[in-house]
Order: structure tokens, then sequence, then C-alpha cells
């Protein structure tokens, strides 16, 4: 069984941890469920946190005359936007010292949201500007955690979206550990064992990092982890298109089409072509090479992330269907 790092993953808190919904509700959540027993959950909700009481008046973004967005009640306008603002400065601070992998975010949340949030021109029934925004809280997270993974409870709920956020925050609380304690030859394994997984995402970052960890102009260790970290997560934050897996596929492949029988190569191109017409998911096709590399004893293939690259809690199948 592979062994994973617990990811440190802030969540709001509203996911399955407290009832502090503005009308004094708690969201049920699986996969927050799930993360439970594996992940490190560091979680709040900064609307209790500026003194706001469960349950209360909604509160809501608003602009006018074009001025910087404030966060105000619903319908009795009471501005709270200093008061979050303030609590954003203080408490990410506090994240910053507790080297957080990733965050889950409510959706749509005005404190908490990211990229779909709606503005108001004002309280009560007032027109609708925009609902493409950041909460003031996941607008401040966004602003410090650029390059780190960012999602909301709804967009998770796609399988794809899914699936690449824990894959992300797996990868890079394994590679947080590697940090934490240098060894040139623990990165030199982290690079290989993620080969084919690094490999789906884009082969040309794939061959930076392999250059980067070949470190043919001698650069210090510490520089050599700051490349390899900044090259790292914008690997992480590309899209494992179709093409590129189909290519990764085949990489694997290429241990076994020696030592294959034509009934069982029929079996694999087969399954292959599932892949590539939406019949089947990556995953099956993966499960199939995973076998051949068990019954050729392949120890190179078989430690490789690309196979399982989070904890099997957290592979669900289930599919909103819809990226927001």
């Amino acid at each position: 069984m592979s062994q994973f790092v617990k990811p440190n993953v802030f969540v709001s808190d509203c996911l399955e941890f407290s009832h502090c919904r503005f009308d004094g509700s708690m969201i049920p959540n699986d996969y927050v469920n799930r993360m439970k027993p594996v992940v490190n959950i560091i979680h709040t909700c900064p609307e209790l946190a500026i003194g706001l009481g469960a349950p209360r008046e909604a509160i809501r973004l608003i602009t006018q005359n074009q001025e910087e967005d404030r966060l105000v009640g619903s319908i009795h306008g009471t501005d709270h936007t200093d008061s979050m603002s303030a609590f954003s400065a203080n408490y990410i601070q506090e994240l910053k010292g507790m080297e957080i992998d990733g965050f889950l975010l409510k959706a749509k949340s005005p404190s908490c949201g990211a990229g779909d949030v709606k503005v108001y021109r004002g309280i009560g029934k007032a027109y609708l500007e925009s609902a493409r925004n950041d909460g003031m809280f996941g607008r401040v997270i966004k602003e410090n955690y650029p390059d780190h993974p960012i999602e909301t409870e709804r967009r998770i709920s796609n399988y794809t979206i899914r699936e690449q956020f824990f894959t992300a925050v797996f990868t890079l609380a394994d590679f947080r550990t590697i940090k934490s304690n240098f060894k040139y030859k623990a990165l030199v394994y982290f690079h290989s064992k993620n080969k084919y997984l690094f490999m789906a995402y884009n082969q040309t970052l794939l061959k930076q990092l392999g250059n980067i960890v070949a470190n043919h102009q001698k650069q210090p260790d510490r520089e050599v982890l700051q490349e390899y970290e900044a090259t790292l997560r914008k690997l992480l934050h590309s899209e494992p298109s179709k093409q590129r897996r189909v290519n990764a596929l085949q990489h694997i492949y290429g241990y076994f089409k020696n030592d294959l029988d034509t009934e069982e190569k029929e079996f694999y191109f087969n399954a292959l072509d599932d892949f590539i017409d939406f019949r089947i998911p990556y995953s099956s096709v993966l499960y199939i090479l995973k076998g051949f590399a068990v019954r050729f004893k392949q120890e190179y293939l078989l430690m490789q992330t690309v196979f399982e690259p989070f904890p099997k809690e957290l592979s669900i199948t289930t599919d909103s269907g819809n990226k927001i």
C-alpha cells in the first residue's frame, strides 16, 4: 500500500466543521469528510471571526461609483469591510507559518469565494453587477498564494477538477518534506517516481525538471530547490490533456510490448481506444498497465505515482459534469 505525506489544506469552516452559515446551517460534503483521515485540515469562518453571529443577516459585496467593493449586510447595509480586511491580513500571516499545500473554499461566499462571487450595486433587490469575483478573504488568499491549488467545494464535484486538486496537494506535500530536510538523493527519487505523472501533465516541463535535478551548472542546493519548486508548481497548474495522457500510457506500455501475447496487446489497445473515445476513464487503462507491471515485476514502474497519486479514500468516480 502506498504511503502518503498528509497535506496541510485550509477548508472553509462551513464545509463539514461548523454551523456558521448565515442561516445557522453547516454544509455536508462527502469529499471533505473523506479528506479528514488523510489530510491535516486547518479551518475557520471569517464571518464568525469578525463577530457576526449564526444565524445572521446575509452579507454581500457591493460596488458604488466604481469604488472598491464593500462588504455589507444585504438588508440593513451595515459595513463590515474594514473588519474583514483586518482579519484577512492578520489570519494570512498565521497561515504562512503552517506550510499550507492547498485551499478548499466555500463557493460563492462573499468572504471565502474564489472566482464565483456576485457583486451588486447596492443592498436589497439591487442590480447584479458581476458574478465572477473573489470574496474578500478569498481574494487575499489568491494574492498571497498565487501558485497554490485553490478550489471550491462546487468545483471539486467535477471529477477531473477534483482529481487534479488532490494530485497537486499530495504531490506538493511530498515535496515539502524534501525541502524540510534536503538530501539530493531524495530529490532524485522524488523526480524519478513522478516521471510518468509529470509526463501526463507537461512533457516539456518534465524535461526542465530533469535538467534542474541534473544540475549541470553546479548551483547551490537552495537554488536547485527553488527552481525545481517553481517549475513543479507551474507543471501542476498545467492541464493533463488526453493527448499527453496517451503519450504517458504508451511510454509505460513500452516496458511490456515485447512480453505480451497477441490477445493481451489487443486487450490493452482496445482499452486505450475506449479511453480516447470517452468510454472509460484514464484510471482504467492505468489499472491494466499496473497489472502488467505486477506480472513482470517492473519495480521501477510499480513505484510510479501515476498509478496512485493520492489515497484511495479520495478516489471517487462521481462527477457533477459541471466545472463550476
